[in-house]
């Protein structure tokens, strides 16, 4: 009978004492561990910024990482110690050149330039942290502890999941923010495209603290794996053995994902992003182009033909040579199997950088929150949050009391890995910031547990040169993203949430415009509602378009708010008018030329020559004329939107009762109209029977209407 030797665990290992080396160490330790915490509590379903709803919450992490990444250098420069693996820097190195394949891409010509920009700082930051993984948790218990920092994560964000999708069923009270129901247009608001505004997902789909379920779902796969590892550790108090909670919670939270199917799959979704493939196949069509690209295709329904598709095979390629290789320098036959002895006493640093995780998560996720939304829906994302962190601390302090062995935890890692990977075929989510982060902290973690004690660095002549120029590079890198990505986001962010919280009241002001009676009561009405207008929407979008000039949606914004402020000028100051007119056009033009294949720039221009068609008199045939040719170039894309368009053209004449050119624009609506299988669009019935009748009935009028 073959018996195994027994294992014999070595003493604990005494706290080293405390000096300043030590706790800068340990500093660093707590920050890396916040980060983690708090990567699913910040919104990341908008990495091209294309919402102008998006808040600043994403910047801000980006910036707390790289503050990290300085001080890790700054203290490695102070102390001179660390692992001495070059081979740490290859991944990181990889990552950054997918930011950099990515940032390329989107400066090529006519092309939408600004995503790629923070698509560009979000793989510098998977680059960055992964970097900081290997440098500052390079022993085993330190990625011990920041693995279970990940898991008691999952277990929060699971556990709040699994209550989101029972508080429907039992009645209990929602953690979702209710936004009152409203069918005024606010600031914010994508005119033409609310689909490429914000994702189609259930508000009710039990999706923790992510952006939607299936990112939740990919999430719990990631992690899954180590906690069922966990689970089968045998139990050495008392405390231990409710480890079996961890993998039934993230598995329960993973069925409520699924029950949802928040997969889903649009026909021609795949030919058409292997055909733009096909087209760009080095570079790809820039992050954020690929809806302008292909028509009707909103996401490809696959991460990493979304990867290639935008940032090119270049892009795919460095991404899988670095997934190849972090997988390679931690394959578990090359780690030890070995239970290193716990180190005595309670390691606060990871407690501490859980509470300030959770912190910040909350203050970032409060930022989130809809500009419209009653205050008193604060409650609930602090109701939320005390969920979290009694779910966190509960499930880390369990986990501290489970010692994996470093090959049994590559094991896990590698496989949780797999399964995004695998996900990332069917699904958009496993290429999001907010499971990339996760992902590439665990695959650090793996590389670490190849050597069973961390490496103290060797100081040559070179080796402080080096990192010098290591922490002026990662302080340009600093200032570089202020300049070029965070500063000008935030400036719109913030703008733009006040004046999506003070429309609201422009509406009213608006209505009294519309109703007030000619003289003194339409005088008083205009001078509220311009004042109004300008002071609090139109100047703070205007000065945050000045500071964020690449920002095609911000401008187009001005200009659709620059359309009510050119009917008050028309009463108050018909002259001016004139200017407001010209600024709201060049807007509209130059966010066209920003962002060259969105229709919505010629969209907004039909409005506007639209809106002053009808109150003005200035300029018909002209305006007329202009109005035709945007029609056509719309319908050039999107040949179904013509006869819409036309309709709005025809009914305008009609309301205003101007006979001339009527005739030639309702001629030209109704046999478009009328082509066989209505490839321009259709008209209702109604809406045809309505034109042929009014435009009899205007004096003078025989159109050639079409026969039937």
């Amino acid at each position: 009978m073959n018996r195994s030797k027994p294992r014999i665990t070595p003493p604990a290992r005494l706290p080293a004492p405390v000096s300043i080396p030590v706790l800068l160490d340990r500093v660093l330790v707590g920050s890396l561990a916040a980060l983690v915490v708090a990567r699913p509590l910040v919104a990341g379903d908008d990495p091209c910024r294309l919402r102008l709803t998006s808040g600043g919450g994403p910047l801000s992490f980006i910036l707390c990482v790289f503050l990290v990444l300085i001080g890790a250098i700054v203290w490695r420069i102070a102390f001179g110690r660390g692992r001495a693996d070059w081979w740490a820097v290859v991944v990181p190195l990889l990552l950054f050149g997918v930011g950099v394949a990515a940032f390329v891409s989107s400066q090529l010509t006519d092309r939408y330039a600004r995503p790629g920009i923070f698509v560009a700082w979000d793989w510098v930051v998977l680059a960055a942290v992964a970097y900081l993984t290997r440098r500052v948790v390079p022993s085993v218990g330190d990625s011990r502890g920041l693995l279970n920092v990940l898991l008691a994560t999952a277990f929060s964000v699971s556990g709040l999941a699994v209550y989101q999708s029972l508080s429907d069923r039992l009645g209990l009270p929602t953690t979702e923010i209710v936004v009152p129901a409203d069918a005024t247009s606010l600031a914010g608001d994508d005119e033409f495209y609310p689909e490429l505004n914000r994702p189609a997902v259930s508000a009710r789909s039990p999706r923790g603290t992510l952006d939607s379920a299936e990112t939740l779902l990919v999430f719990i796969l990631l992690l899954l794996p180590a906690g069922i590892a966990v689970c089968r550790i045998p139990a050495a108090t008392r405390w231990s053995r409710w480890s079996l909670v961890i993998p039934l919670l993230l598995g329960a939270g993973a069925v409520a994902a699924l029950l949802s199917w928040p997969f889903r799959s649009l026909p021609g979704n795949w030919s058409a992003t292997i055909r733009l493939i096909e087209e760009h196949p080095l570079l790809g069509v820039g992050p954020g182009n690929l809806s302008r690209s292909a028509p009707d295709v909103l996401t490809p329904h696959s991460a990493w033909l979304g990867l290639a598709a935008t940032a090119g095979l270049v892009g795919l390629g460095l991404f899988v040579l670095a997934v190849t290789v972090s997988i390679c320098l931690s394959w578990p036959n090359r780690i030890p199997d070995l239970v290193d002895p716990p180190v005595a006493g309670t390691r606060w640093e990871f407690y501490l950088g859980g509470m300030a995780g959770l912190l910040l998560g909350f203050v970032w996720s409060t930022g989130e929150m809809p500009a419209e939304a009653p205050a008193r829906e604060i409650f609930k994302l602090a109701s939320a949050a005390i969920l979290r962190a009694i779910l966190w601390f509960a499930s880390f302090a369990l986990l501290e009391t489970l010692r994996l062995t470093p090959r049994a935890m590559a094991r896990a890692i590698l496989v949780g890995v797999g399964l995004v990977l695998i996900s990332g075929i069917v699904s958009d989510a496993a290429g999001l910031p907010t499971i990339l982060f996760p992902m590439s902290v665990m695959l650090a973690i793996a590389m670490n547990l190849r050597a069973a004690e961390p490496m103290m660095a060797i100081e040559q002549k070179w080796t402080r040169p080096v990192l010098v120029t290591s922490s002026i590079a990662a302080a340009a890198l600093t200032v570089a993203f202020l300049v070029t990505a965070a500063l000008p986001a935030w400036g719109t962010a913030s703008a733009v949430r006040q004046a999506r919280m003070v429309s609201r009241r422009f509406a009213e002001l608006h209505r009294w415009y519309e109703t007030a009676r000619p003289g003194l009561d339409r005088a008083n009405a205009v001078t509220a509602a311009r004042g109004y207008l300008l002071a609090n929407i139109i100047n703070p979008l205007q000065d945050a378009a000045d500071r964020d000039p690449g920002n095609a949606a911000l401008r187009l914004e001005v200009a659709r708010w620059r359309r009510p402020l050119w009917q008050y000028q028309l009463f108050a100051d018909p002259q001016d008018a004139v200017r407001v007119a010209d600024n709201a056009r060049k807007m509209a033009e130059t966010a066209g030329q920003l962002d060259p294949h969105n229709l919505a720039a010629k969209r907004n221009l039909f409005e506007a020559f639209l809106l002053f068609r009808t109150s003005s008199t200035t300029l018909p045939s002209e305006r007329i004329a202009a109005l035709n040719k945007l029609i056509g170039q719309i319908a050039e894309r999107e040949p179904q939107s013509e006869v819409p368009l036309r309709y709005r053209v025809v009914r305008m004449l009609l309301d205003r009762g101007d006979s001339e050119g009527v005739e030639t624009e309702a001629t030209t609506l109704l046999q478009l109209n009328r082509a066989e299988g209505s490839p321009h669009g259709r008209l209702t019935d109604e809406q045809e029977a309505d034109v042929i009748e009014r435009i009899k009935k205007l004096p003078k009028a025989n159109p050639n209407e079409p026969k039937r």
